[in-house]
Parts: C-alpha cells; structure tokens; sequence
C-alpha cells in the first residue's frame, strides 16, 4: 500500500532564500517508495554548499543535493555560500508518514470480515472512512458507473445492479497523489425487502368473469410490473385460511412460495354463499438470510352477481 508524506514546515526561509523559488514548497507530497527523496533546487543556488540533517545528524547528500527519506521526524537543510556564511536560516521539514489506508463500512457500522444482511428500508450505505478524496465503487470486481465517485454509495441508487437475497462484494479505491489505492476490507453484503407488506382487496367476485374471480394478496410496489409483483419481497411458505364470519372454518391454502388465493370454494370443493369472510395469512419473509414469521388478518365481502 503506498503511503503519501506531509511537509510540515516548522521554520521559514527568509525571504531571501525563498524570493526565486516563491512555490517550490506549496502543496508537496511524496509518495513513499525505496528511494524516496526530497530535493530542493540547487541550481539556484550553485554557489553554495548544502548540507542535510536528520534531527542533529548529518545526512549524506545525493549527486543533486536532494536527501533520501527513511523515516518520521525533523529533516534541516543548511545552505552555505562559497564564504562559509550560512545565507539563509536553516530550512526545518518535519516528515509525516501519514497513511492513506481506510476502509469500507455500511450505514458507518464496522463490517470487515463479515456478511452484513441490511433491510431495504434501512437505507443500506456503503460509506469510506477516506471523505475528502474521489472514489471507485466495484461490485464483484467490476467498477460501477464513474458517476459513482463519492466517498458513499446508497445501494437504492444502483438497484438495477443487485437482486434481492444475493450476496454481492463490494470495495472501493481511491484516487490521490500517489495514485489508486484500494480499500484494506471487502463488504459482503445481502439486502432484502424486509418488511414485505402485503394489500388485501376488500372484495371479490368468483362469477366467472374476467376480474375479481379469486381472492389474494397484491403489492402496490411502485415501478413494478405486474409479473414482478410476487418476487420482490422473497417470501415463500404462505398459508392462508378462510372461516365465515361466525368463526366456521371453511377453507385453507398453502401455496407455497405463491400467493396464496381463494377461489370461493369451501374445503369440500362447493360454493359459498355471498357474505362477509375472515382471512388469516401466515408467510416468512428474508428465507435466505434471517427468517422470520409475519401474519395478516381481515374480512373480505364475497360477491356473487
């Protein structure tokens, strides 16, 4: 992992030393490799002698007066003319390895070496602990849209990517002075509709004609098509059962994975009159991840005309 170094100056040249070279130390990182250095321009000075210390000791110089860089602390540099009068006050670099490591978290909970199972409705976020730089978001390997450059990524704003109920790995790298440095974790992540509500008509007509012949749950899921209704939520295991409004039991459906409906029918396979039924549905949503059991209950008006 590269590493960036911060020039904390504690001591500025006069300004006669600084009058030729008025930016040389403005916005300088140093990226940390096997022969990191910090130069100065010598040829502004080629009259004079440079000599490099680390804390209180004399460091050797390069063929170009620059200073090789192994380790934290106070670097000074003094400048000496061909009198031996030191022309300036002597330059004082603290060097700062600081570390451009960060990782990935979801809604800012630690989540490394971990699979994180997150509710739709809980707004799940990938957020870096890296906010001031630009980002690359990747889902298993590959970079999502280069609009996604933020240093979070709310997975409502990508949902044509993942499906629910599926485990996806996601990371990010960022991109700084030393270049792309990628995340220390990797986020394993598994979303779902938790809540999964389900809407129940109020009516019903088993007649024969085209509309209202059974009786079942809908999702009034914006932006969906009709087809996609009974999958979104990845529940399974319905059970629905019908009684008369005086508490006699008339029919039960287990569907299964489908929702579950009624088709106007008592368990022996007769009609039933026109009336008012209770209806009790059972089903478990988030199968895949962290079951759990919710249940529905209402009346229903049964129309025969």
């Amino acid at each position: 992992m590269k590493k960036a170094l911060s020039l904390i100056f504690m001591l500025v040249l006069n300004s006669f030393a600084f009058a030729q070279d008025q930016n040389w130390f403005s916005d300088i990182h140093i990226c940390e490799t096997n022969d990191t250095t910090i130069a100065f321009p010598s040829n502004a000075y080629s009259d004079s002698t440079f000599f490099w210390f680390f804390e209180t000791t004399l460091l050797p110089s390069n063929a170009d007066m620059s200073v090789t860089v192994s380790q934290e602390g106070l670097y000074v540099l003094q400048i000496i003319n061909s009198g031996q009068d030191t022309i300036s006050d002597s330059l004082n670099l603290y060097v700062d390895f600081e570390a451009y490591d960060f990782v990935v978290d979801v809604n800012s909970e630690q989540s490394i070496d971990s699979v994180v199972n997150m509710c739709m409705e809980d707004n799940p976020t990938l957020v870096s602990s890296q906010s001031d730089l630009i980002h690359f978001w990747y889902l298993d390997g590959f970079a999502l849209d280069d609009s996604l450059s933020e240093f979070s990524l709310t997975i409502e704003d990508i949902l044509d990517e993942v499906d629910f109920a599926q485990e996806y790995v996601f990371t990010a790298s960022v991109e700084n002075a030393c270049g792309i440095v990628e995340a220390k974790n990797d986020v394993t992540l598994v979303v779902n509709e938790c809540k999964c509500e389900l809407n129940m008509p109020n009516v019903f007509s088993p007649n024969g004609d085209e509309f209202n012949n059974t009786f079942k749950p809908f999702n009034d899921h914006e932006d969906l098509q009709e087809s996609e209704y009974e999958n979104i939520c990845k529940s399974t295991d319905y059970k629905m059962e019908v009684f008369s409004q005086w508490g006699r039991h008339i029919a039960t459906v287990n569907s299964g994975n489908e929702y579950p409906s009624w088709d106007g029918l008592n368990k022996k396979g007769n009609e039933v009159s026109e009336g008012v039924y209770f209806y009790r549905i059972v089903y478990k949503v988030n199968v895949y991840s962290d079951p759990e059991e919710k249940e529905i209950t209402g009346f229903v008006h049964l129309y025969r005309d």
